[in-house]
């Protein structure tokens, strides 16, 4: 377990306005003390013992507060722990000369030599539990996300199976909704990749250019945050860290946004049309059906429907069945013979799902299929999905809203434990309260000389 971290605190914190004209952002008292008083104490309660402040903007002031800190655990004898503290302003110079999120690294390489380490800004808290996540000494570095309904803000991770691909500052485009933390667990790779380091289009030394050069080489794992993280930034955090202290649920309530995902009452107004944007962006929703809870994505686009079965934890051999909103519908994706669409009159919208060949340049895309050639189809019996449909005018996935192997569900506090504190799970969970109780639809496949039933 690695037990040494470097804090960036060399910033002056222009956002704290007037705040910071005496002092740093990080001595900004919360409740009669110093903010970095809390990150320093959760840091020694999650086990780190070799703490190196990289300082600048009144770094003297900074240097009387290590002066008088004391660590929070009585047991913790001085030869046990140690606190540092590296001028960034003279090894590199003021802001006008290097500036950017790398370079205190350039400023602690002597000091860490090739030990593990962990990274984080001096105006960040985090939770013991969390921080914990981060002291794993394995040949892996660690990027710390969270799950954020508002990812196109904030630098964007791209997972891939609990490896990171790529962080994504501020995409224009859905690609994910774990965003960036600023809190890493590096290797002395980090240090290595320091040599090339160029500055960003933004004219700054970025560690996310470290972090993503590390990742190309299939070195970064991703950390989820179980707990919270608070931004220290601006007038506003230190009403929300107050809140924090005085009571973590209220503050919970009131400030903590990493569900994750959006929830809509089944009853909100232009439920359909919103609902809609979430699936044009290529996220998935769960909305209530006549059987189960369903995972609802654009059935013409494979990112989506991908999306579906890393939630699902799905193999990727097995097929997905769709949502229509017409046998008219229907007719254009599938093969649909007199007998049959008699039959599928009869007996749609309802709990009945009919396997069908698909046509040629239907639009459905082949990961719909696993390792089938034909399409499970149904038009439900639910207003929600209906209203989807009629909305969305495309078909969509129809498949149950649970992780594999778990089963569906008809009562939305069992769907929202399910997904809570996965690294991928569903952008949208319209509330439809608890349904009747059902299991899937019948499975019926049309496919052969005679019709068979699947799943009764």
């Amino acid at each position: 377990m690695t037990d040494k971290v470097v804090i960036a605190a060399a910033g002056e914190g222009t956002r704290m306005l007037h705040l910071t004209t005496n002092k740093s952002k990080h001595l900004i008292e919360v409740h009669k003390k110093p903010f970095l008083t809390y990150l320093l104490d959760n840091l020694f309660l999650a086990g780190f013992r070799h703490l190196i402040l990289v300082v600048g903007y009144k770094e003297e002031l900074i240097g009387e507060f290590l002066k008088k800190y004391k660590p929070p655990l009585k047991s913790l004898r001085k030869n046990q722990y140690s606190i540092k503290m590296v001028s960034q302003y003279e090894i590199l110079g003021g802001k006008s000369q290097m500036y950017g999120t790398a370079c205190p690294l350039m400023c602690v390489g002597d000091l860490i030599g090739k030990s593990q380490f962990v990274y984080l800004n001096g105006d960040n808290l985090y939770s013991v539990r969390d921080l914990k996540l981060m002291r794993a000494n394995s040949k892996f570095n660690y990027i710390a996300g969270i799950h954020n309904k508002n990812p196109q803000k904030y630098g964007v991770l791209v997972v891939d199976n609990g490896n990171l691909k790529e962080v994504i500052e501020k995409p224009e485009v859905f690609v994910g909704n774990i965003i960036n933390t600023g809190l890493y667990k590096f290797t002395a790779d980090a240090f290595d990749k320091l040599k090339g380091l160029k500055k960003s289009k933004r004219g700054e030394y970025e560690i996310t250019d470290i972090v993503n050069s590390l990742a190309r080489a299939k070195k970064v794992k991703v950390k989820i945050i179980r707990d919270f993280w608070l931004d220290f930034g601006n007038p506003a955090d230190i009403i929300k860290l107050s809140y924090f202290l005085k009571s973590f649920k209220k503050f919970a309530d009131l400030f903590i946004r990493h569900s994750g995902f959006h929830t809509l009452k089944s009853g909100s107004r232009d439920l359909a049309a919103k609902a809609g944007e979430f699936l044009k962006r290529g996220q998935v929703v769960v909305a209530p059906t006549d059987t189960l809870y369903g995972l609802l994505a654009d059935a013409t686009n494979s990112k989506a429907v991908k999306r579906v079965f890393e939630i699902k934890h799905r193999n990727k051999n097995k097929p997905i069945s769709i949502f229509v909103d017409s046998i008219e519908s229907a007719k254009k994706l599938v093969k649909i013979d007199k007998n049959q669409e008699k039959f599928l009159n009869e007996v749609w919208p309802g709990k009945i799902t009919v396997i069908l060949k698909a046509k040629e340049r239907s639009g459905l895309v082949k990961e719909l299929f696993g390792n089938q050639k034909d399409i499970g189809v149904r038009i439900p019996d639910h207003k929600v999905i209906r209203a989807i449909l009629a909305e969305y005018k495309k078909p969509l996935t129809g498949t149950s809203a649970n992780i594999s192997d778990v089963g569906g569900s008809t009562r939305i506090s069992e769907i929202m434990d399910q997904f809570e504190g996965q690294e991928t799970k569903p952008d949208l969970i319209i509330d439809g309260g608890n349904l009747r109780e059902s299991a899937g639809s019948i499975i019926i496949d049309l496919t052969g000389k005679k019709p068979e039933v699947l799943r009764p």
